[in-house]
């Protein structure tokens, strides 16, 4: 069974300390398959995909497996403009 992880209206430099640590938690507290919704991003920059790659990484990592659902086409335009699409495994 999968655990569903939402993520925020706004992934930016503004807002990323205020919820890397809360979806950190969520990502730990997680079983062996994550799914991430991203149907609310509405802004997301660099700081905000790098805060997702390490996410990703470190749930790799714990053998967890990551699928996407609702990835909208904000979020796969700016992780293919910094080249981090296939690490995010959105393509």
């Amino acid at each position: 069974m999968s655990d569903t992880i939402t993520l925020p209206e706004s992934l930016t430099i503004h807002t990323i300390d205020s919820t890397y640590t809360e979806l950190n938690q969520a990502f730990l507290n997680t079983g062996d398959s994550i799914v991430l919704n991203a149907q609310a991003i509405e802004t997301i920059d660099t700081s905000g995909l790098q805060a997702l790659l390490m996410l990703i990484e470190s749930a790799r990592k714990n053998q967890k497996s990551i699928e996407w659902q609702n990835a909208n086409e904000l979020l796969k335009t700016s992780a293919e403009k910094i080249g981090l699409a296939q690490a995010l495994q959105l393509n």
